[in-house]
């Protein structure tokens, strides 16, 4: 005989009724407000805003970083400009103070000055060797118009006077100078501001820097790049106080007792085409104030 099969039990079904309700509510109230439909949006929206807010902090650093090297290659240009500026305000400094000490100098030594009186004979370049294998020129004037050997010759350029070189023949009505960058031509100069000595010289082309040697060693602690050379006036070939060049370059070598200063000339020779031959003016012969009295009491007696 077949078993019957078993009942259900009726407190088991009036315990589940109540959770099978309260999960359908559940699923209704949840279908009917759509809370799981907006789900995947948000997600990806929060994710998305994550990445925005990654990507913005990579500009803004990224903008910075560019705007940072703009600024500071606007300050370095602000800076080599000022940087230029008080380069030429220490130079106009450093030239008034070279005009007050020489007003000082030529005050001390007004009455020495004035004795010492020079004539200018104006001449003009005529000729110049084609091959540079010499460094002289002729002038247009020689011992027809008192020229002499050894005569200074110096020219004005851009509003400077400046000393060319000297007289090294002369004929009559032209003559031979030796420029100051020929390699067999000295001048004794000095440092108009420390006023420190030696002996100038060229190298043997008007594009090359002279060279002042025998410098004392301490003046490279005095002597600053574009101080004023000018002449001493010891030897009696050259007026003192005569500009040369401005100093370009300070040679220092430890086996020596003296600097070599490299001398920018401060007259540009290849544009040269008028000179001036200096010549001194001889003294007049002193007249006696009593000459007249005497004359005077003898032409009375008379």
């Amino acid at each position: 005989m077949a078993a019957s099969p078993k009942a259900p039990n009726p407190d088991r079904i009036k315990r589940a009724v109540p959770v099978v309700l309260l999960a359908a509510s559940l699923l209704a109230v949840t279908v009917s407000t759509r809370s799981l439909a907006g789900l995947p949006e948000r997600v990806g929206l929060t994710l998305f805003g994550f990445f925005q807010k990654g990507f913005s902090a990579v500009g803004d650093f990224v903008a910075d970083t560019v705007a940072s090297i703009a600024e500071l290659r606007r300050l370095r240009e602000d800076y080599d400009e000022l940087a230029a500026k008080l380069e030429r305000y220490t130079n106009l400094e450093r030239g008034a103070a070279e005009l007050r000490q020489e007003n000082l100098r030529l005050k001390e030594q007004l009455g020495f000055a004035e004795r010492l009186a020079y004539e200018r004979v104006p001449a003009r370049i005529v000729a110049k060797d084609p091959e540079n294998l010499y460094a002289t020129f002729v002038i247009d004037k020689g011992v027809a118009e008192g020229v002499r050997k050894n005569m200074p010759v110096l020219a004005f350029q851009d509003g400077v006077e400046g000393l060319v070189g000297r007289v090294l023949e002369v004929g009559r009505g032209s003559s031979v100078v030796v420029p100051l960058y020929d390699a067999s031509s000295y001048v004794a100069a000095r440092l108009a501001t420390s006023r420190h000595e030696g002996l100038l010289t060229g190298q043997g082309k008007a594009d090359d820097a002279l060279v002042m040697k025998y410098v004392k060693k301490r003046a490279k602690d005095e002597a600053q790049f574009g101080d004023m050379v000018v002449t001493t006036g010891f030897e009696s070939v050259y007026p003192p106080d005569i500009a040369i060049g401005r100093v370009k370059k300070l040679r220092v070598l430890d086996y020596q007792t003296s600097v070599e200063i490299e001398v920018e000339p401060i007259l540009d020779f290849s544009r040269i085409e008028y000179v001036f031959v200096v010549r001194p003016i001889p003294p007049e012969a002193p007249v006696d104030p009593a000459a007249p009295a005497a004359v005077s009491a003898q032409g009375g007696t008379r």
